[in-house]
């Protein structure tokens, strides 16, 4: 389907960018929007029809305007797309205040008052399809990841609630969990702890692939998707077998609390 109005937070990059180019490329009129102004402008200029609107997701203020400048411009909103997101890799105890606040309230916080504020223009509208990217950290709890978890967690039992909330109303509310992904820039920043375990390359998606599984969703809408197909095998051991998971991520982080430093009893 083209000729859609869609908003995709966290378009300067990564999956954001790869998925607004697919849904422009679809016929689509995408509304960009992220923090960083000069990247989301030079997108738009190779996107004809899109529109920028830079924002900062935590401000309660800049939610509103993005909506108000996507109706003042096109008049409908007909799929949103909630990508916008930040992780790292670290100890919860060495983890800021500030910083558990800003994850929880970007990954968080941002997609529900967003999601929020679209929903009356989808409920006169009678449809609208909303896309939550979310994580196979969503459904797999991770050490060193704890806020992350917490966050995508958090981001699949808002999806479910609201799919049946808002479901007789014609809108539409998916999750895709994406495995690891190659060229997003998830970790790059403040990342101090390895647990010496790593996607492997037979495994790790690149950020179109994700696109297209989004575009995929906005044509076809489905509550849940996984990719890629194994991590169906990983929730499920997870999901049954809690305690067997525990014990074998158990030396990967005696190894790495080792060197850090921060097993009990070690010496700093």
């Amino acid at each position: 389907m083209s000729g859609r109005v869609v908003i995709v937070t966290g378009a300067s990059s990564g999956i954001g960018e790869a998925t607004a180019r697919a849904f422009a490329a679809a016929g689509d009129r995408v509304v960009l929007t992220a923090r960083r102004a000069e990247r989301l402008q030079q997108l738009a200029e190779a996107l004809p029809g899109s529109l920028p609107v830079p924002a900062d997701l935590a401000r309660s203020e800049d939610i509103s305007r993005i909506v108000a400048q996507t109706l003042h411009i096109f008049g409908r909103i007909d799929v949103l797309v909630n990508n916008a997101g930040r992780g790292g890799y670290d100890w919860l105890e060495r983890l800021g205040e500030e910083d558990i606040r800003q994850e929880i309230a970007l990954n968080l916080l941002a997609p529900i008052l967003l999601t929020r504020s679209v929903l009356p223009t989808m409920q006169g509208q009678g449809r609208g399809v909303i896309i939550n990217v979310g994580s196979a950290a969503g459904r797999i709890g991770a050490p060193t990841l704890s806020i992350y978890n917490t966050t995508k967690f958090g981001l699949d039992g808002f999806s479910e609630a609201l799919r049946r909330e808002v479901g007789p109303q014609g809108i539409r509310v998916c999750v895709l969990y994406p495995g690891g992904v190659a060229g997003t820039e998830f970790g790059r920043a403040g990342k101090r702890v390895d647990l010496g375990v790593t996607t492997p390359a037979w495994l790790r998606l690149r950020v179109d692939q994700v696109a297209a599984a989004i575009i995929s969703l906005a044509d076809r809408p489905r509550p849940r998707v996984v990719m890629p197909w194994v991590y169906h095998a990983a929730i499920a051991a997870n999901t049954l077998l809690p305690s067997a998971v525990d014990r074998v991520m158990a030396p990967a982080v005696r190894r790495a609390r080792a060197a850090t430093g921060r097993e009990p009893g070690a010496r700093a």
